[in-house]
């Protein structure tokens, strides 16, 4: 079976229940938007304790995730491979570029702290990562949230909100940061400017979109945007990460809206990402 397209979902596989529980989500997703699937297994701890249990060599398990991906084709009619690196977490960014995917899907639980080395993947990678928390079913996006904060590049996630609506036809929720909260005249006439830029590209491109405004400061914002997610039912949230210090490599506002209690499904496109997937043209 030959790849319908060259575009490929890196999927790194480690036999946790969250791995196991965004598997459905994998498919059903790669199939509407014709992905290819990479099942990529690293030897990580979890990976090795499953070893253990099950009394498995590296040869078995490399058999175990062949079969796996054969097994996720045959189900699902979707080009699959597999792939196993012993190498540590931090090196999926690295294995994501040598395989030129797409993007990475993962599966993972709400971390204690900000600077695990999931979450550094996540801020680090050259590609979006698009994460699924665990029990999310797939559903066609209908509502599609794209939070536009203060950060110079926000708007340059619109090329990626554009490449999913279309396949779907829904609406972009734009929902802006309030200029006036922002406390500074020039920031704010930039934030005005930000609105009038990304609307323009979506009506060029003649995608469905709305556009609302927070009434709250920045530190209301994520609160504020997940409140709003659910009031317009979003099946989809698309931010723009910005790594922050050394021990906090994640913006606050970022891991509230990964992990959000709603549960919405969320494609994390990093500022190192822009060439792949595109800004506004």
């Amino acid at each position: 079976m030959e790849p319908k397209s060259k575009n490929t979902i890196l999927f790194p596989y480690d036999f946790s229940k969250e791995s196991d529980s965004v598997m459905e989500y994998l498919s059903q997703f790669s199939k509407m938007y014709e992905f290819s699937v990479k099942f990529l297994n690293i030897l990580d701890p979890g990976t090795k304790k499953f070893m253990s249990e099950n009394h498995m060599n590296k040869s078995s398990l490399s058999q175990k995730i062949s079969e796996m991906a054969n097994d996720f084709q045959t189900k699902n009619d979707v080009y699959s491979s597999s792939l196993i690196k012993n190498a540590p977490i931090k090196k999926i960014r690295k294995i994501s570029i040598k395989e030129d995917v797409t993007f990475t899907m993962l599966g993972i639980a709400e971390p204690k702290k900000y600077s695990t080395k999931i979450m550094k993947v996540v801020t680090t990678s050259p590609v979006p990562i698009f994460v699924v928390q665990e029990g999310v079913s797939f559903k066609p996006y209908r509502n599609i949230v794209f939070p536009l904060d203060e950060a110079i590049d926000s708007r340059q996630k619109a090329g990626w909100a554009l490449k999913i609506a279309k396949k779907s036809n829904a609406t972009i929720h734009i929902f802006s940061i309030s200029p006036a909260a922002l406390k500074n005249k020039e920031k704010e006439h930039r934030q005005y400017k930000v609105i009038d830029t990304v609307e323009r590209f979506f009506t060029k491109n003649h995608v469905n979109f709305h556009t609302e405004t927070s009434q709250g400061g920045y530190k209301d914002y994520a609160e504020d945007t997940m409140r709003y997610a659910d009031k317009v039912n979003a099946d989809l949230f698309i931010i723009m990460i910005v790594p922050k210090k050394i021990m906090k490599p994640i913006n606050p506002v970022d891991f509230k809206l990964i992990f959000n209690p709603s549960k919405i499904p969320i494609l994390c496109v990093n500022q190192r990402d822009l060439f792949v997937g595109g800004g506004i043209t």
